[in-house]
C-alpha cells in the first residue's frame, strides 16, 4: 500500500472516530455530525482511491445504521431503489449496443474525415458534437453515446502509455461536454426540468423554451471551447500525425449497407430519443421507464443484438454501486438536519443583480461538494435562494435559473450520474478531474455572472 491510500484509510478512520466522540449542540445533532464524519470519510477514501469503489460503498452503507445515522439496512440502502440508479444501468445497454454495431464506427470516421488534423482538433470535434446532442437528448445517454465513439478512437493508439494518457482528456471532456451542452434547452437535462418546476413552486413563475435557450446557447457557446482548452492544457492528450489519423480512419472495418443488428438498435435508439424529448413536455412519458424498456428490448433472447450475460459481465457496477451509495447518504443529510444548517446559514445580501448570481451559482457548487447530486440538491436549496433573491429586490426566477444551470455542470468530482459513465473506465481519478474541471465551474460563475442579468433584461418577467 503506497503512503496515498495509508494516509487516505487513516484520515477516514480518523474522521469517523472523531464523529462519534463529538458532542452535539443547538442545530447540530449526534446524528448530523456522524453523517458528516462518514461522508468526508467516504470522500477521503475515493479520493485516494485507497479501496476499490464497490468496497467503499458498500462498506459506507453498511456503516450507517451501525453508527447510528439511520434507522436500519433499509433506510442505508434506499438510494439503490432510486430511478436514477437503473437509468445510469440502462445507460450502459445502450452504449453496450452501439459497440457491437458499426454505427459508432461509422460517426468517429465522419468525425475523422473531417476534423482529423491533429488530435486537438479531434478532441475538439467530439467535444462540440456531444453537447449539441446533449442539447435535445438527455445528457446521461449522450454520454454514453460519446463515450463510445471515444473509446473506438482510442484503438487507434498501439502504445498503452499514450492511449491512457489520451483517453483520460476524452473521457473528461466527453461528460464535461454532455453537461454543459445540456444546458442549451429544458430538454436537455432532468435537471432543467427539476428547475423550471422549482420556479413554479417556490417562485410564482416559470419561463419558456425560448427564455432557456436565450441564457444557455451563449454560455455553452462560450464554455465548450474554454473546456477544451483547460483540457488540452491540463491533461496534454498524446500527439498524433494527420496521417496516423487518416490511415486509422481508412482502415475502420465498416460494412458499406445498413443491415441487420445495425438497423435494429438504431429504430429503437431513435425511438427512445423521441420519447426522451416529448418527456421534456409530456410527462407522462418517464425517462427511466423509456431507457430501461429500450435496454430490455436490446437484450430480448432471439434479437440479436446484446447477449445478457455479456451486459451482466461487463456492465460498469462500479459508477452502479457509486450512484447508489450518493443517493443513500444524501436523504441522511436531509433528515438529519445537515441540509436544514446549510440553508439557514446562507446570509441575507443587498447587493447588485450581478453579485446576487455570482453568489447564487457559488453557492451551487459549494453545496455540491456536500451533496454530489444535483436533484438531491435543488429542493434543499429553493428556499434559500429565493429568499436571497427577495430580499435583494431581484427576480427569484432568474436566480432559480442561475442554480439550475449551475447544478447541471456537476462535474468537480465524478460523483454524479453523467461523469460516473465515463469514471469507471478507468481513464482517470478524481483528483484528475477536478484539477481540470476546478477552473471550469469558476469560469461558470463568472459567466453567469455577466450573462444572466443581461438576460433578465430582455424579458420583463426575469427582472
Amino acid at each position: 500500500m503506497n503512503a496515498k491510500k495509508f494516509i487516505g484509510i487513516f484520515l477516514a478512520v480518523g474522521l469517523i472516530v472523531v464523529s462519534q466522540i463529538l458532542p452535539g449542540g443547538e442545530q447540530w445533532t449526534p446524528a448530523g455530525i456522524k453523517t458528516v464524519g462518514l461522508l468526508l470519510a467516504w470522500l477521503v477514501i475515493l479520493i485516494s482511491e485507497a479501496l476499490p469503489v464497490v468496497v467503499v460503498c458498500l462498506t459506507a452503507v453498511s456503516l450507517m445504521p451501525l453508527l447510528g445515522i439511520v434507522q436500519g439496512p433499509k433506510a442505508a440502502l434506499t438510494g439503490f431503489t432510486e430511478p436514477t440508479v437503473f437509468f445510469v444501468l440502462a445507460s450502459f445497454g445502450l452504449a453496450m449496443a452501439l459497440t457491437t454495431i458499426p454505427l459508432s464506427k461509422r460517426i468517429l470516421r465522419a468525425l475523422l474525415r473531417k476534423f482529423g488534423k491533429n488530435i486537438e482538433s479531434v478532441l475538439f470535434a467530439m467535444l462540440a458534437c456531444t453537447a449539441l446532442v446533449s442539447s435535445i437528448v438527455s445528457n446521461v445517454p449522450t454520454c454514453a453515446i460519446f463515450m463510445t465513439i471515444s473509446l473506438d478512437f482510442l484503438k487507434l493508439y498501439q502504445d498503452e502509455t499514450r492511449r491512457k494518457i489520451t483517453g483520460r482528456a476524452f473521457m473528461i471532456g466527453v461528460p464535461v461536454a454532455s453537461m454543459i451542452g445540456g444546458m442549451m434547452t429544458p430538454a436537455g437535462s432532468s435537471i432543467n426540468i427539476l428547475a423550471l418546476g422549482l420556479m413554479e413552486q417556490h417562485a410564482g413563475g416559470n419561463i419558456t423554451f425560448l427564455q432557456w435557450m436565450c441564457a444557455g446557447i451563449p454560455l455553452t457557446i462560450v464554455m465548450i471551447p474554454l473546456a477544451w482548452f483547460l483540457i488540452v492544457k491540463i491533461l496534454k492528450p498524446a500527439q498524433i500525425t494527420e496521417k496516423e489519423i487518416s490511415d486509422f480512419t481508412e482502415s475502420l472495418d465498416i460494412p458499406a449497407r445498413i443491415e441487420g443488428n445495425e438497423k435494429k438498435v438504431i429504430i429503437i435508439a431513435c425511438i427512445m430519443f423521441i420519447l426522451w424529448i416529448l418527456s421534456s413536455w409530456i410527462r407522462e412519458i418517464n425517462t427511466v421507464v423509456v431507457a430501461l424498456l429500450g435496454c430490455c428490448v436490446l437484450c430480448f433472447p432471439g434479437f440479436g443484438v446484446i447477449d445478457v450475460k455479456t451486459f451482466l459481465r461487463e456492465n460498469s457496477w462500479d459508477a452502479f454501486f457509486l450512484m447508489g451509495a450518493v443517493l443513500s447518504i444524501s436523504p441522511a443529510m436531509i433528515g438529519n438536519g445537515i441540509s436544514a444548517i446549510i440553508a439557514q446559514s446562507v446570509p441575507a445580501l443587498n447587493a447588485p443583480l450581478f453579485v446576487i448570481i455570482a453568489f447564487s451559482a457559488f453557492l451551487i457548487f459549494f453545496s455540491l461538494l456536500v451533496i454530489p447530486v444535483a436533484p438531491s440538491l435543488l429542493p434543499i436549496m429553493a428556499v434559500p435562494l429565493v429568499f436571497i433573491a427577495t430580499n435583494a429586490g431581484v427576480s427569484p426566477v432568474l436566480v432559480l435559473l442561475t442554480s439550475g444551470l449551475c447544478a447541471a455542470n456537476c462535474y468537480l468530482l465524478p460523483l454524479d450520474t453523467v461523469p460516473l459513465i465515463t469514471y469507471s473506465k478507468g481513464y482517470y481519478s478524481m483528483t484528475d478531474m477536478a484539477k481540470t474541471t476546478f477552473l471550469m465551474q469558476i469560469a461558470m460563475i463568472v459567466l453567469s455572472a455577466l450573462w444572466l442579468p443581461v438576460v433578465g433584461g430582455f424579458f420583463p418577467g426575469l427582472q
